[in-house]
């Protein structure tokens, strides 16, 4: 299947043509080309007619038609007729008109598998010519195919790319859904991602795109199979260049051991010879002062600093002594006086030695370390304390006291009852869950012709559609039905009704969910064994039905 009459329409545009284009044979459809522009079109179709229209739009109701029928005037279209009866205007009229050239050309695009016919003469100069943009209705009448799946199957797959060739769209009004595409048609965007970018529905991107393709404004090209990896590569940035490697640092000598203590100024201290000057004591005979001089004269003379717990020399110990140019002989040194003590009188004992001052900042450290080691472990005893309380000592009742012999025993006093007693809890009542409500049984729907026709007549919807559900249980799924119309209003279910009154009217209903949320409903007649059996029948409907010729549908394939 496939759209040929939109095929030849937009070739006779593009080809600039002039003639008379025709559809069909009886009813048939009628477009008339000046130089490939559209100027007027005509059709035999009940749907398509000047009359139709007038009413549809509302400008004359079906009484004032029917009585412009029955008065024509002899020679006189029923245009002209409609205008000297009051009943239209010229502007109605033409603005009717131009909507009926739009609505033959948009049918005449979505007819499938008709070949067109193309008689090329000049026009005779009694045609209506009617100033039109052939491009903006040729591309509202492809927008508005309903048959999605021809127009797929017409177009090829969303994955193609629009190239244009030559013409800009801007010179045509697209509507604002499309409105952002121009921009976006470089080449290099399929059809998918032009509907992603843009927010437009795919089909209608799709529908464009047939429309560019058709008039000769651009090209579609299938994309092959996408190469993440090579695409990937492609766009990957050029590596920069390396530079080369910087050089490593020089590995630095490490420092002796003489340079380590002149850069520091803190020489070494031998510990054990510190220990052993700490430790000495003075000679018995000698003097705090005598013990001074001898440790000083040592070769290293360290200090203990209680502060900072550490042993510092001091800095004039570190300097070698300055060199002396010339030698001079030591200065005599002038010997001291002698010092007697004072003798101690006869009854006062001699005191006793007192230790060396040099011991006393070892004890000190060696207090402060007790100190601390105290002070810790009565933070520890207290911390445990506290993690488990001692619990109470319960108090053992006193032995009684045994009674004496000469005194009776005493009778054992009854406790006293409480002066407020408890309230005992008071027995509530069992309370049984109540029973669930017994459901209604469900009202019994019938499925004979005749019900199914009274509740369409009767507008009772709901009714119909489960009608019509379980109606379509009972038959063959090959089967084929006939769809007489679509209808969203209960008015125009109960006139279809009407319209069978005293045929045979094997009518069921199905639903229909349109694109803007509302839900009509399918009007079926029968079920046949063939498709060709179900297009027999349509000759004889009334010719309300036959205006928009009735479409067969398998039982299987019926639309929801």
């Amino acid at each position: 299947m496939s759209l040929l009459a939109l095929k030849d329409l937009c070739a006779r545009h593009r080809a600039r043509a002039t003639g008379v284009w025709r559809l069909g044979k009886e009813p048939v459809r009628s477009v008339f080309l000046d130089s490939g522009d559209i100027v007027f079109a005509q059709s035999t179709h009940q749907r398509d007619r000047l009359t139709n229209l007038l009413v549809e739009r509302g400008k004359i109701t079906q009484a004032q038609l029917d009585y412009a029928m029955a008065n024509l005037k002899a020679g006189l279209s029923i245009g002209k007729n409609l205008i000297d009866m009051g009943f239209i205007t010229q502007r109605d009229l033409l603005e009717v008109a131009r909507a009926q050239v739009e609505r033959v050309v948009g049918s005449a695009l979505g007819t499938p598998d008709l070949e067109p016919d193309f008689e090329a003469k000049e026009l005779e100069p009694n045609v209506v010519r009617l100033p039109f943009d052939t491009p903006s209705l040729l591309l509202n009448g492809i927008l508005a195919l309903q048959d999605r799946e021809r127009l797929l199957e017409f177009l090829g797959p969303l994955n193609q790319v629009v190239v244009l060739e030559g013409r800009r769209l801007s010179d045509i009004t697209l509507p604002p859904d499309l409105s952002r595409l121009p921009p976006l048609l470089d080449g290099a965007r399929t059809l998918l991602e032009l509907s992603r970018e843009s927010g437009s529905e795919p089909m209608r991107v799709g529908a464009l795109a047939l429309f560019l393709r058709e008039m000769g404004w651009a090209r579609l090209h299938e994309l092959p199979p996408l190469d993440r990896t090579a695409l990937d590569l492609a766009l990957a940035a050029e590596p920069e260049a390396m530079t080369p490697p910087l050089p490593l640092p020089q590995e630095e000598a490490p420092p002796t051991l003489v340079a380590a203590i002149q850069a520091a100024e803190r020489p070494t201290t031998n510990l054990e010879h510190l220990s052993e000057s700490l430790d000495r004591l003075p000679e018995p005979g000698g003097s705090d002062a005598d013990a001074e001089e001898e440790f000083l004269a040592g070769e290293e003379a360290p200090a203990w600093n209680i502060i900072t717990g550490r042993i510092e020399v001091p800095t004039e110990l570190l300097d070698p002594p300055p060199a002396q140019d010339s030698w001079t002989p030591p200065a005599e040194e002038e010997p001291p006086l002698p010092v007697q003590p004072p003798e101690p009188p006869a009854s006062e004992p001699l005191p006793e030695a007192q230790p060396p001052a040099r011991r006393r900042p070892g004890l000190i450290l060696a207090a402060l370390v007790l100190l601390a080691a105290g002070v810790l472990g009565g933070l520890w005893f207290m911390r445990r304390g506290r993690a488990r309380p001692a619990s109470p000592a319960e108090p053992r009742p006193a032995p009684a006291p045994a009674p004496r012999a000469s005194e009776p025993p005493v009778p054992a006093v009854p406790a006293p009852a409480p002066a407020n007693p408890e309230p005992k809890p008071e027995a509530r009542p069992e309370t049984r869950p109540e029973p669930p409500p017994a459901e209604k049984p469900a009202r019994p729907v019938s499925i004979t012709e005749a019900a199914r026709l009274a509740a369409l007549r009767d507008g009772d919807l709901e009714t119909a559609l489960e009608q019509g559900t379980r109606y379509l249980r009972t038959l063959p799924r090959s089967d084929w039905s006939l769809r007489l119309e679509i209808a969203c209003q209960k008015e125009t279910l109960q006139k279809a009704a009407g319209l069978l009154e005293g045929r045979k009217a094997d009518l069921f209903l199905r639903p229909l969910k349109m694109r803007d949320g509302r839900t009509c409903y399918q009007v079926f007649l029968g079920h046949y064994s063939s498709r060709a059996a179900a297009e027999k029948v349509v000759p004889g409907l009334p010719s309300a039905f036959r205006s928009d010729p009735p479409r067969a549908f398998q039982i299987a394939e019926i639309p929801e």
